[in-house]
């Protein structure tokens, strides 16, 4: 098995909960072959570009040419500051969103205007790049901004809290690779990200 390393791209929450073990056994189990986690703010997390060899990618994939396999779906959840009238409350719904500015990522996010019915379309949106300036703009109070339950764990910040989207559906999140020559570890990625994320529901 080649010793190159395999990098490994997301755009903002990687695997969530699930990243760490994920690394870690893979450091336990193929200790001659480097694993790296690498954020790029781009759709497919540089697979098109070449810039990884595999990528984590939540929402539908599709670009031509690309191999993926499934590994869960996240349900989404609300952040906003902790003083928002929506922190009141214990869920939230898409109406309730409709007096609220929504931070879009435009680059690499899930959310866009089409997950809301034109009636319960926010009174006006802020357009980001990345998450930091998603979080930037949730933190200060400008919008609150729609996410899965795997950026929460991942990107804190202590005057933050979220809260269940419940009507809005889950996002998919697969393991992406071109179709073809490639990396010759992915084969054991896709087999190892499958254990980790059985052994974390058993």
């Amino acid at each position: 098995m080649n010793s190159w390393p395999l990098r490994l791209g997301h755009p903002w929450a990687a695997l969530g909960d699930y990243t760490v073990p994920l690394l870690r056994r893979w450091d336990e189990t193929r200790p001659g072959i480097p694993l790296e986690l690498l954020r790029i703010d781009d759709r497919t997390a540089g697979l098109t570009q070449g810039r990884v060899g595999v990528a984590l990618l939540p929402g539908p994939v599709a670009s031509a040419g690309f191999r993926t396999a499934l590994l869960l779906s996240e349900e989404r959840v609300v952040v906003m500051p902790a003083d928002s009238p929506l922190a009141a409350l214990a869920q939230v719904t898409l109406a309730d969103l409709a007096a609220h500015p929504i931070a879009l990522n435009t680059v690499s996010g899930t959310t866009t205007m089409d997950l809301r019915q034109p009636a319960a379309r926010p009174i006006a949106t802020i357009e980001v790049t990345n998450t930091d300036e998603w979080l930037t703009a949730v933190v200060v109070g400008r919008a609150v901004g729609i996410t899965t339950t795997a950026t929460p764990g991942n990107h804190t910040h202590p005057s933050l809290v979220h809260r269940p989207l419940v009507d809005a559906p889950a996002v998919p999140v697969a393991l992406a690779w071109r179709e073809g020559l490639g990396h010759p570890a992915v084969p054991d990625l896709v087999a190892l990200a499958h254990e980790v994320l059985a052994a974390g529901k058993a």
